[in-house]
């Protein structure tokens, strides 16, 4: 199967380190929930063939996706089997992908977990990676050191294995225009509008054909519950303008500043490189190089050479540019080079293992700091925001305090500097933007009968609000009286979709046993309307009428109908009239962009069913 070679590949690439860094970050993010559960006593939960998906394996990965689901749907509240369920068939797909690696002996050692690890600030002492850290890391957060390596082993496999078949997976330059064909093709219909209004005239009804419909749609006829509530809304950028900053505290912060001040020289450098091969020696590279640099120095141009000559291709679109260095980035055969050079000037031939290179010192930057007057306002702006920050938590923590004792907002809002709002009744609808989030409305709309206390609600950074229910008023179901002239509206509404429907399948069932287009609009006394150029992205109708349009096959052009209910009512019944193709109005951003989504939907695709065929393939089975 495809991306074994690729991984093997791989394991010493930067993606490793960068699979490892993020799954690092997840443990971290999530050993709250794995912290309840014992590794020893785990419960087995799934087995994947040989694999075992134990309880522990299957809390930390709910914690994970219910992470991820909260960061996607930040005003939704997911029901837990909803979450215990995509925990359960990530495993699944994961622990598959395990088996298969195995079985192809594809494997990492601790040794090799454990050099991925090194560099992680938390598993280090003294700047060095410590085996003590990493093994007290593990078992604070509940995992025995050995069962906290082969979860990372999992996770750094699966993610490879994944990256790898994302990376070997690609569509041809043919599918490219073949798409981009199919995006600018272009399309005509001819249509006959029949309006609504013309419909909704032809509709009788009775006070029983009312009452029966409003029987049956009683829940179109409800006031919504209401709630009138008070808040507090606290926010640390309203304290801000409170804020004093003395002089003496700027001056200290600016010392600081100037202490911290990183004066290291900045250089902008370029090369031009020849590769030492079966072709050139390293001597003969070296000559090359040296008749370079006296054509240089006698007014050559730099970037013409590198177009040239330079076999350097991640830098010969850019002028060779290599960047910048502090001193420390460039390897040392051209640290040791640029120290003793000025702006402008090219290296002598510098010699690496399999190229020869030519250094040009484009620039130099040499920071200097910003005098005390010009740092001031910036200075004073950072110290006022610390300290409101320190003031804001420290209202909240006394606000969340007192919101225990107290159901009365205006005593709280008097120790703090922050007022009360009173709102109207409002049903959920309606709910006003700041208190329009899945938690608070859950409180004021649900959870309101079990507290009469103010409930306190974090949901931004640095913002916070305090919301009091004050009272409620509970849905109405409104009578058939009071609601008589809307059930009327939406009756006569309804029975005019029902009939435009009826009569536009009348009419293509005549179309397609051989009557035209013309006659119907001739018995209709209409007349025949055209959309030309149509094309996908058109707004003209809706979207599912465009896509059924662009479905239709090419060869039916001029023999075939459909009909087109309109939100207004109104209903087209069209004829699709030509077929052709479009200009080719991309650029070359645009089909890199294109190339770019069709591949990685490709890759997704093709990742997916390899994904599903593993799983397929395995016995897979649940314990309750």
């Amino acid at each position: 199967m495809s991306g074994i070679q690729t991984i093997r590949q791989g394991l010493t690439g930067n993606v490793t380190k960068v699979i490892v860094i993020a799954i690092i970050v997840t443990f971290i993010g999530s050993v709250g929930w794995a912290g309840f559960f014992s590794q020893g006593n785990a419960n087995v939960v799934v087995t994947v063939g040989d694999q075992e998906i134990t309880t522990t394996d299957l809390s930390f990965e709910y914690s994970s996706q219910q992470e991820l689901l909260t960061e996607r749907f930040p005003d939704q509240i997911i029901e837990e089997d909803i979450i215990l369920e995509i925990a359960t068939n990530s495993l699944i797909s994961k622990f598959s992908v395990m088996e298969y690696l195995e079985s192809r002996d594809l494997n990492l050692s601790d040794d090799y977990i454990l050099k991925q690890l090194a560099d992680s600030a938390q598993f280090q002492e003294n700047g060095r990676f410590s085996q003590a850290s990493f093994d007290a890391f593990a078992r604070s957060n509940g995992f025995i050191p050995s069962e906290y390596i082969q979860r990372i082993r999992e996770d750094l496999l699966s993610n490879m294995w994944r990256i790898s078949l994302l990376n070997s997976s690609f569509v041809t330059d043919r599918q490219i225009q073949n798409s981009m064909s199919l995006a600018e093709q272009e399309r005509d219909i001819s249509f006959i509008r029949f309006l609504s209004s013309e419909f909704q005239e032809a509709i009788d009804y009775s006070d029983l054909e009312l009452s029966e419909y409003y029987s049956n749609n009683l829940q179109d006829y409800i006031t919504p519950a209401k709630a009138k509530v008070s808040y507090i809304e606290l926010d640390a950028d309203t304290l801000v303008a409170s804020i004093e900053v003395s002089p003496e505290e700027i001056k200290e912060s600016y010392e600081d500043y100037l202490s911290d001040f990183d004066t290291t020289t900045r250089k902008t450098v370029s090369h031009i490189m020849l590769n030492i091969d079966d072709t050139r020696n390293e001597e003969e590279a070296i000559d090359s190089l040296i008749e370079i640099k006296d054509k240089l120095v006698t007014g050559g141009n730099f970037e013409n050479f590198v177009k040239e000559v330079s076999e350097d291709g991640g830098t010969k679109d850019q002028g060779g540019s290599l960047g910048i260095t502090d001193g420390t980035l460039f390897p040392p055969e051209f640290e040791s080079a640029l120290a003793s050079m000025s702006e402008g000037d090219i290296s002598d031939p510098i010699v690496l293992q399999d190229s020869v290179h030519l250094l040009k010192l484009v620039s130099l930057n040499e920071p200097t700091p910003q005098t005390l007057e010009e740092r001031s306002d910036q200075i004073r702006n950072k110290l006022a925001n610390e300290k409101a920050e320190d003031k804001y938590f420290q209202i909240l923590d006394e606000v969340s305090e007192q919101s225990f004792n107290t159901d009365d907002l205006n005593q709280i809002a008097s120790s703090i500097p922050f007022s009360v709002t009173q709102l109207d009744y409002f049903s959920e609808n309606n709910t006003p933007d700041l208190l329009n989030k899945a938690n608070i409305r859950q409180f004021i709309f649900d959870d309101y009968e079990n507290t009469n206390f103010p409930e306190l609600f974090e949901n931004e950074e640095l913002q916070a609000v305090l919301v009091l229910v004050e009272s409620r008023q509970d849905e109405i179901q409104l009578t058939f009286d009071q609601s008589r002239d809307q059930i009327i509206k939406d009756y006569v509404e309804s029975a005019a979709i029902s009939s435009s429907e009826l009569f536009a399948s009348d009419q293509l069932s005549s179309l397609n046993e051989g009557k035209s287009l013309e006659k119907i609009a001739e018995e209709n006394d209409k007349q025949i309307e055209t959309y030309v150029k149509l094309k996908r992205d058109s707004a003209l109708l809706p979207i599912n009428s465009i896509d059924n349009i662009f479905s239709i096959s090419r060869s039916r052009a001029g023999n075939s109908f459909d009909s087109i209910l309109l939100s207004s009512g109104d209903v087209l019944i069209y004829r699709l009239d030509a077929v052709r193709s479009g200009g080719n109005s991309f650029n070359e951003e645009q089909v890199a962009s294109l190339s770019d989504f069709l591949n990685q939907q490709f890759s997704l695709s093709e990742l997916s069913e390899l994904e599903t065929n593993l799983k397929d393939s395995l016995s897979v089975q649940r314990f309750d």
